[in-house]
C-alpha cells in the first residue's frame, strides 16, 4: 500500500528557499556523517527527481576526492575502490572546475577519456550526468554527481541550491566526526602515557635516565670511564650525549668521535656487542680516558634497530666478564624502554598541546569520564554551557560532583545504568538545544559530547509560525472564493461544461483547505498540544471510522473487516486526536487499495498497553520508501499513485500525534503484497491518574 508523503520541489526561482530550509532542517541535526550522506543522497534524489545520485568527500589527509554513498542499482562494489585523486588536478577539465567552485555537466565519454575518472560511466545508466561542487570558504569538500535527470535549467537551479544547503551541513558532520575521532584517540594516548607513568616513571627523563645507566654499569663492574652515544641509523650520524671518568669534556670527545668513529660506532653499525680485551690492538679505539686498557660497548636496541651503544673502559686488560656483559646487556634492554618512552612522552606532549588547543577552541561541549566514573577530560564550552565555575578544579572528581546542579545529571545516569550509547536532545535552562551523544569508549569510559542545535530549533519554530501564519492567511480567500462559487451557481444557470469547470475549482479549493488544515494541525502538534486524555472505546472510535468512509468504500467495491474482543481494555488517550490516527490509516488503506480489495482492523492488549492494526492486501511499500514514509512532504513516486490526491502530511501527523500519546507506530509491507500498520497506546487500566496534558 503506497501513502502520501508528498516531495519537496523548486518550480521557480522564488521557491528556491523552500528546498534550501527543507534540506537543512531536515538534516541539519544528522552530525554522523555516514548517517547523513545516505539521507542526503535519499533527499536529492526525491527533490530532482534523479536515478542516480552518487556523492564523493574530500579526504584532507590523502588529498583525494572518495566515493562513499550513493543511490544505484549497483554500485555499493564499485564504490570500494573508486575515489579520484586532486594532484595534478589541473590536467583533468572536470575535476579543475569542481576546484574553481563551478558545477559542470558532462557525458559519459569525457568521463571515461580520464583514467582518473573511469570507473564513473560503470556507476550511471545515463548518457549527461550533472555535477555541483560542495565548497567551504572556497575549499573543495566534496560532489554531488546525479544521473537520469530531465535536461531542464530548472534541474541545474535545484541542484545548486541543493548543494549550497549539503555543504553546510556536510562540513558541519565532517567537523564533528573529525572532533569526535580526535577526542577518542587523544584519550586512547591519555591512558597509554598513564600506564607507562606507573611501570617507567623513573625513566622519563632522559638525562635521568642515562645518568642511572652509567652509574649502575661503573658499580657493577668496577670499570673507570662510561659513556652513552646515540644512533641515527639512516643518517649514520652517532653522537656522545652522556660520559663519566673521562680526562677530556664531552664536547671534544664528542666531537672526534664523530669525526673518526670509534669502537661505539661500529658496534652501533653492526647491532652487536663487542668486548675489546686490548683496546692498543683495535684501530678503532679513541682514547679518552688514559689509563683504559680495556672497552665493553653494547647496543640498545628497539624493535630491531639501534638507538644507542653503552660503552664501559676499564684499567685493566681483558676487564669485562661475560658477567659484566650480561648485566650490560640487561641495562641496556632498560635504556631502550627508557629512551623510547621519553621520545614518545615528548612527541606526545607536543601532540596532546595540540588537541587541547582543539578542544579548547571547539563550540562543542567535551567531557570525558573515567571507568572509575571520575572526570579525565572537560574543554572550556563546557564551563559555559552547563554553568560550571571556571576557576573550580574538576578533574579527577565524581560525575555527580560535576554534573549533580546541571542539566546533564539525568541523562548520564541513564546511559550509565543502561550502559548504552544515549543520543537526543538536551534542553538546557538558559535556552539552549544541544545534541547530546553520550558513549562509552571501552578501557577509557564515557565520552560525553554535545554540539548546540539552538539556531537549528529557533528555525523550525519559525518555520511552524510562518506556516501557521500563512496557512491563516489563505483560508479567508479561499472561503470567499467558495462563497462565490456558491452563487454563481444558484443565480446563473450553467451547460454541462461549464458545471464540470465549477466542480474542478470547488475540488481544487477543497485540497488547497485541506492542506491548510494538515499544515495548521502539524504546526499545533509540533508546538506542543493539549491532550484530554480518557478511557476510550477502541471498538466504538473504530466502527465510527468505518461509517464516515462508507461513501469511499462502497465507491471502491471494497470489503472491511474487524476483529476487536468485547474484554478489550479500553486506550487512554484523547477522543478527537485518536479518532484522527484511526480514520487516517483506514482511510489510506482504502484509498491506497484497488479495487474490491479488503481491509482488516483489529486489536489486542499487549503488555499494559493497546495495539490497533490495520491491513490491507493493496500494493504495498517498498523498503526503501518505509525509511521515509513518516517524513513530512515524502510521497512514494510510483505510476500507480500518480492518480491518488494528497498533501504528504498525514502519516506524519499520525506519528506526531501517537508519540504525543507516549506511544509507538510502525508498518510492515512488502510490494505487491499490501501493508500492515500498528499502533500501540496505554491502556487506561494501568495508569491512575492519567495526565490531562502532553507536549511533543
Amino acid at each position: 500500500m503506497m501513502h502520501d508523503s508528498g516531495s519537496p520541489h523548486l518550480a521557480d526561482e522564488a521557491g528556491q528557499p523552500t528546498l534550501f530550509q527543507d534540506i537543512v532542517l531536515s538534516l541539519g541535526t544528522v552530525l554522523d556523517l555516514t548517517s547523513l550522506l545516505k539521507k542526503l543522497v535519499a533527499k536529492i534524489c526525491t527533490a530532482l527527481p534523479c536515478a542516480t545520485c552518487l556523492i564523493l568527500v574530500a579526504d584532507d589527509d590523502q588529498s583525494a576526492l572518495r566515493s562513499t554513498t550513493i543511490h544505484a542499482p549497483a554500485g555499493e562494489a564499485i564504490l570500494e575502490s573508486s575515489s579520484i585523486s586532486l594532484f595534478n588536478a589541473e590536467t583533468i577539465p572536470i575535476v579543475s572546475d569542481w576546484l574553481a567552485g563551478a558545477a559542470r555537466t558532462f557525458t559519459q565519454e569525457e568521463a571515461a577519456g580520464h583514467s582518473a575518472l573511469h570507473w564513473l560511466p560503470a556507476l550511471f545508466d545515463a548518457p549527461q550526468l550533472f555535477s555541483q561542487p560542495l565548497t567551504d570558504q572556497d575549499r573543495l569538500i566534496g560532489v554531488i554527481i546525479v544521473g537520469g535527470c530531465p535536461d531542464d535549467p530548472a534541474v541545474t537551479m535545484r541542484l545548486k541550491t541543493i548543494g549550497m544547503a549539503a555543504a553546510v551541513i556536510v562540513q558541519n558532520a565532517r567537523v564533528y566526526t573529525k572532533t569526535v575521532q580526535q577526542a577518542e584517540n587523544h584519550l586512547r594516548e591519555l591512558t597509554i602515557l598513564r600506564q607507562i607513568d606507573r611501570e617507567l616513571n623513573d625513566t622519563i627523563e632522559p638525562h635521568h635516565v642515562f645518568q642511572m645507566t652509567l652509574d649502575w654499569a661503573l658499580r657493577f663492574t668496577n670499570a673507570q670511564a662510561a659513556s652513552i652515544g646515540l644512533y641515527d641509523q639512516e643518517t649514520d650520524d652517532f653522537r656522545i650525549i652522556t660520559t663519566y671518568g673521562y680526562d677530556i669534556p664531552q664536547e671534544q670527545l664528542a666531537l672526534v668521535r664523530m669525526q673518526r668513529g670509534g669502537i661505539a660506532h661500529r658496534v652501533a653499525r653492526s647491532g652487536y656487542a663487542e668486548v675489546v680485551p686490548d683496546v692498543s690492538l683495535d684501530k678503532d679505539f679513541i682514547r679518552g680516558c688514559s689509563v683504559t686498557q680495556s672497552q665493553l660497548s653494547v647496543p640498545v636496541m628497539r624493535e630491531d634497530r639501534v638507538i644507542a651503544v653503552i660503552s664501559i673502559e676499564s684499567r685493566k686488560i681483558n676487564g669485562f666478564t661475560d658477567e659484566h656483559l650480561s648485566f650490560v646487556e640487561k641495562l641496556a634492554t632498560r635504556a631502550g624502554v627508557a629512551i623510547d618512552n621519553a621520545r614518545l612522552f615528548d612527541t606526545t606532549a607536543r601532540e596532546r598541546e595540540k588537541l587541547s588547543h582543539i578542544l579548547n577552541n571547539t563550540a562543542d561541549v567535551v567531557i570525558v569520564f573515567g571507568l572509575d566514573e571520575r572526570l579525565i577530560l572537560i574543554n572550556p564550552a563546557a564551563f559555559s554551557a552547563l554553568r560550571l565555575f571556571a576557576g573550580e578544579q574538576y578533574i579527577g572528581r565524581k560525575f555527580h560532583e560535576v554534573l549533580n546542579n546541571t542539566a546533564l545529571i539525568d541523562a548520564y545516569r541513564r546511559a550509565c545504568a543502561s550502559n548504552e550509547p544515549l543520543i537526543e536532545e538536551l534542553q538546557l535552562p538558559n535556552g539552549r538545544t544541544f545534541y547530546l551523544n553520550l558513549t562509552r569508549q571501552e578501557n577509557v569510559g564515557w565520552i560525553i559530547v554535545m554540539h548546540d542545535i539552538t539556531l537549528f530549533k529557533e528555525m523550525d519554530q519559525l518555520k511552524s509560525e510562518l506556516i501557521a501564519t500563512v496557512a491563516h492567511d489563505l483560508k479567508q480567500p479561499l472561503a470567499v472564493m467558495n462563497g462565490y462559487i456558491e452563487l454563481l451557481m444558484m443565480h446563473k444557470k450553467l451547460d454541462d461544461v461549464g458545471t464540470g469547470f465549477l466542480d474542478m475549482v470547488r475540488k481544487s479549493i477543497q485540497s488547497m483547505r485541506q492542506l491548510i488544515d494538515d499544515l495548521l494541525d502539524l504546526a499545533k502538534i509540533e508546538s506542543g498540544i493539549q491532550l484530554d486524555l480518557q478511557p476510550m472505546d477502541v471498538s466504538e472510535l473504530v466502527s465510527e471510522c468505518i461509517d464516515s468512509l462508507q461513501p469511499s468504500i462502497l465507491n471502491k467495491s471494497m470489503s472491511v473487516h474487524t476483529d476487536i474482543p468485547v474484554d478489550l481494555p479500553p486506550m487512554l488517550a484523547d477522543r478527537a486526536r485518536l479518532q484522527q490516527i484511526i480514520l487516517n490509516l483506514i482511510s489510506n488503506a482504502v484509498k491506497y487499495t484497488p479495487p474490491e480489495g479488503e481491509v482488516y482492523i483489529s486489536a489486542e492488549p499487549r503488555d499494559q498497553a493497546v495495539r490497533i492494526t490495520v491491513r490491507d492486501n493493496g500494493m504495498g511499500i517498498s523498503p526503501e520508501d518505509q525509511a521515509h514514509i513518516f517524513e513530512r512532504f515524502y510521497r512514494v513516486r510510483r505510476p500507480e499513485t500518480d492518480s491518488i490526491e494528497g498533501t504528504g502530511l498525514g502519516l506524519a501527523i499520525v506519528k506526531s500525534l501517537v508519540e504525543a500519546h507516549r506511544g509507538k507506530i510502525g508498518l510492515e509491507s512488502r510490494l505487491g503484497e499490501g501493508t500492515t500498520f500498528f499502533v500501540t497506546l496505554p491502556a487506561a487500566t494501568q495508569i491512575e491518574t492519567p495526565p490531562i496534558s502532553t507536549e511533543t
